[in-house]
């Protein structure tokens, strides 16, 4: 009987010890769901669910997980939940609320963060997010300058083109600064205009002003103008 129980105690005291030399203890952790992209609405609360798996080798207690929500718009709101003790393979899903403020549209990156002081794990995983509603004014007028912009820098490319034969690359103008490329595009085309209206100078004008000083030369400027700082702007 005392063999036994000093077997007993043996095993206790140095197989954790052993095994531990051997193998390192791994606190690790791996979320399941979400992963790709979740969908809520704008203003109301929606519960999701995240599912946590113990990919490590030693058991985890009180993980905190919650989301991580973006600055902009304000009024984002996550709460957290826990998991008390997480064994090695073992998955647990937990539900966490989260709100997009009114003002929220579109898509959204922000991150599920998976944390335990205790065990030393601090766990973030990126995460994107689509929201549902009505689109802010904000957004809407974005949208109509984004349009204008782009009709505004074709019919000054096809200008140019007529009237030049080059083209304005705008490959890179949805930078956002729609307002500088509707400016640019008009002055592009109304000076163009002007070159295709006047046309080229006759012979009897010429001589009449004994060679005065040609505006086409001015146009032809500022269109190179135009140009390169469109090129500055929108594509270096």
């Amino acid at each position: 009987m005392k063999k036994t129980l000093l077997l007993i105690i043996a095993s206790v005291i140095f197989i954790p010890s052993f095994v531990t030399s051997q193998f390192p203890p791994v606190r690790e952790v791996t979320v399941l769901y979400p992963v790709d992209m979740i969908n809520i609405t704008q203003g109301k609360i929606s519960t999701i669910p995240v599912t946590v798996n113990n990919t490590g080798n030693v058991t985890l207690a009180n993980l905190n997980i919650s989301f991580e929500t973006p600055d902009t718009p304000e009024g984002w709101f996550s709460s957290w939940n826990s998991i008390k003790i997480l064994y090695p393979e073992i998955v647990k899903t937990v539900n966490v609320n989260l709100r997009a403020p009114e003002n929220a549209f579109g898509y959204y990156n922000m991150t599920i963060h998976v944390i335990s002081p205790l065990a030393g794990l601090d766990k973030k995983e990126p995460i994107s997010i689509y929201v549902h509603g009505e689109k802010p004014p904000e957004v809407v007028e974005e949208e109509n300058m984004r349009k204008e912009a782009d009709e505004k820098i074709s019919k000054a490319r096809e200008s140019l083109q007529k009237a030049l034969d080059m083209g304005l690359n705008v490959d890179n103008f949805n930078k956002g600064n729609y307002t500088q490329a509707i400016f640019l595009a008009e002055l592009s085309y109304n000076a163009s205009e002007i070159l295709i209206e006047e046309g080229p100078p006759k012979a009897e004008e010429t001589q009449e002003t004994g060679g005065g000083f040609d505006y086409t030369l001015i146009l032809l400027l500022l269109l190179f103008i135009i140009v390169i700082i469109a090129i500055n702007k929108y594509i270096l």
